[in-house]
């Protein structure tokens, strides 16, 4: 019996050394597989989430990372939301655009060429009138300024608006400049910026006169049924350049005759703010790629995406210093992407502006409803009227 007792018990003994051993193997198999995973989906993920710091700086297009995929807490104003492309600038691409900032202490750093601008005479429509077949102005600007003009005689019933100024040369603007020392005695302007240093260098700069009853008269712009201009111009991307309040900072008196083509969403942007043109571009500073964009809604309902973009490298020799500007993209089919429709504008001092249409919105603007003796809505076609004899006066 005893023998028979240890024999038994000595069965179960081994019994039971098997069966940890078998769990033993079973568990490191568990640990093999899970390891096993863990590398292949670990890797996956990796993939699919690259290091956007290192892919921007490279200037790498970068993979798809819409929020439908694998970013979902990503806002439409941030960069995560994007993939993005570039283009290569350099400090001579700083004078081009619609934001170039031009004052007393900046000059233009651009140039532009008369056979690309309009001569405003042979584009307008008949809600207004031009000095003469010297007026000119940007192609860009030239349409916002028949929008503009043609909705303010549509909701006054005035045609008493004169364009008196456009594009200047250096040497019209020496002559002007020149001019106004002689009639004052002083060794500078408050009223005309010097050689150089004019908006009216830019092709984006228009000035404005009323003539009325064979008299000019600029002093009834910003009163009365005028004031139209002044509270609707940003609708159109025209804002009032130097206006009340702000003479120490853009350094010219006001001048409620004088406005410059920004673009829909900075005018909007800037009438928003209550900015003149100097401290809308130091505004800007604030949003770059790397923190958030200015959202900005204008009147018919679209979104545009703003944000600043500094001028890479050396500053001590910037010429042969080249900035990657990164532009958005926007998923276009499966398989494409394709850019955001975008602006890059120049500041004309030490970086780029992009611009882009993240949501279309009607093309509708909420303007004035006509006067019942008002409705033209004829085209740049239509006959012009004859110009006065006397010269219009011109101003900055």
């Amino acid at each position: 019996m005893a023998n028979y007792g240890y024999g038994q018990r000595k069965r179960y003994k081994i019994k039971y050394k098997n069966l940890a051993l078998l769990l033993a193997i079973l568990l490191l198999i568990v640990i093999l597989i899970s390891r096993g995973c863990s590398a292949i989906f670990g890797k996956k993920d990796k993939e699919d989430k690259p290091d956007r710091d290192n892919a921007l700086q490279s200037g790498d297009i970068l993979p798809d990372t819409l929020p439908e995929n694998n970013l979902p807490l990503a806002e439409p104003n941030t960069q995560a939301y994007y993939a993005f492309t570039s283009e290569t600038k350099t400090a001579a691409d700083l004078g081009t655009g619609d934001l170039v900032l031009v004052n007393n202490n900046i000059a233009f750093k651009g140039s532009v060429s008369e056979s690309d601008l309009d001569v405003i005479r042979e584009k307008k429509n008949r809600a207004y009138s031009v000095k003469d077949y010297t007026v000119l102005v940007r192609p860009e600007a030239m349409n916002a300024l028949n929008d503009m003009l043609l909705a303010f005689y549509n909701a006054t019933g005035k045609d008493t608006i004169m364009v008196n100024a456009g594009y200047r040369t250096l040497e019209y603007q020496q002559d002007l400049y020149a001019d106004d020392l002689d009639s004052t005695g002083l060794d500078s302007s408050s009223l005309v910026a010097k050689p150089g240093f004019s908006e009216h260098h830019t092709g984006l700069a228009v000035d404005f006169t009323v003539y009325e009853n064979g008299k000019y008269d600029q002093s009834k712009l910003g009163t009365g049924d005028y004031t139209w201009i002044d509270e609707n111009a940003h609708k159109y991307g025209f804002v009032n350049r130097y206006p009340k309040g702000k003479e120490s900072i853009t350094m010219i008196d006001n001048e409620p005759w004088h406005f410059r083509y920004v673009g829909v969403p900075h005018a909007t942007a800037m009438k928003e703010y209550d900015l003149c043109l100097e401290q809308y571009i130091d505004f800007l500073r604030n949003y770059t790629i790397d923190t958030e964009f200015l959202s900005v809604t204008t009147e018919d309902g679209s979104q545009y995406m703003i944000y600043y973009v500094p001028m890479a490298g050396n500053a001590e020799n910037p010429e042969t210093t080249t900035t990657n500007v990164y532009i958005p993209l926007k998923v276009n089919t499966e398989t494409e992407k394709v850019p955001y429709p975008y602006e890059i504008s120049g500041n004309n001092v030490d970086g780029w502006i992009v611009t882009f249409l993240y949501k279309e919105g009607t093309g509708v603007i909420n303007a004035v409803p006509p006067t019942d003796d008002a409705a033209v809505t004829t085209s740049a076609d239509d006959a012009e009227p004859e110009s006065p004899e006397t010269e219009a006066p011109e101003a900055e």
